[in-house]
C-alpha cells in the first residue's frame, strides 16, 4: 500500500510539471484595421465582433462601403468571416456556424478588414 501511494504521488507531481499555468485578467481591447500581435506570455479571447455600417445609396466595389455585405476580420495573413447560420449567396445555402469567444496564442497577429469594424478582446497574462 505504501508503494502504491508513492508511486500514484509522483505521477501525480510528474503531471503537474507540464500544466500550463493559470490565466489573469490584464485588459479589454478593441482591434480594428491596424494588425496587432498577441504579446509573449499572454492570450487573448476574441468575444464579439462587430461591424460598422454604412449607408450606401448605390452598389460599389468596397465591401467596407456597402452596409449590406459581412466583412471579415484577418487572423495570421488569412481572411475569416463569422457567420452563424446566415444564408449566402442566390443559393441560400447554409454558411457556417462559426461561434465567439475565439481564443488566440502569442504570436498571432490580428485585425479587422474595414476601419469601422472592431473586435472585442480581452487579454489574459499566464501565470505559473
Amino acid at each position: 500500500m505504501k508503494y502504491l501511494f508513492s508511486l500514484f504521488f509522483l505521477s501525480f507531481l510528474g503531471l503537474s510539471a507540464f500544466a500550463q499555468g493559470n490565466l489573469q485578467f490584464n485588459q479589454v481591447l478593441k482591434v480594428s484595421n491596424q494588425a496587432q500581435t498577441v504579446p509573449a506570455g499572454k492570450v487573448w479571447k476574441v468575444v464579439s465582433y462587430w461591424q460598422g455600417n454604412i449607408g450606401v445609396t448605390s452598389n460599389t466595389q468596397s465591401t467596407c462601403a456597402y452596409s449590406g455585405r459581412h466583412t471579415p476580420f484577418i487572423l495570421d495573413g488569412e481572411i475569416y468571416f463569422l457567420f452563424k447560420d446566415v444564408a449566402t449567396g442566390s443559393s441560400a445555402l447554409m454558411g457556417p456556424s462559426n461561434e465567439m469567444p475565439l481564443w488566440l496564442p502569442a504570436g498571432s497577429i490580428l485585425q479587422t478588414q474595414c476601419a469601422r469594424d472592431f473586435l472585442s478582446v480581452i487579454e489574459f497574462n499566464i501565470v505559473p
